[in-house]
């Protein structure tokens, strides 16, 4: 059975996914990353 999450949970998780400090990244990218598809996206 499916347990619901709570909704702090949740937030933890949304937060963790839009900003990773242990790993600096950004929405699940690195800046290089975000930096290098800039770049070629020019």
């Amino acid at each position: 059975k499916n347990e619901k999450k709570s909704l702090n949970q949740s937030l933890a998780e949304w937060k963790l996914f839009i900003y990773n400090p242990t790993t600096g990244e950004f929405l699940g990218r690195t800046a290089k990353s975000w930096g290098s598809q800039y770049v070629v996206g020019k």
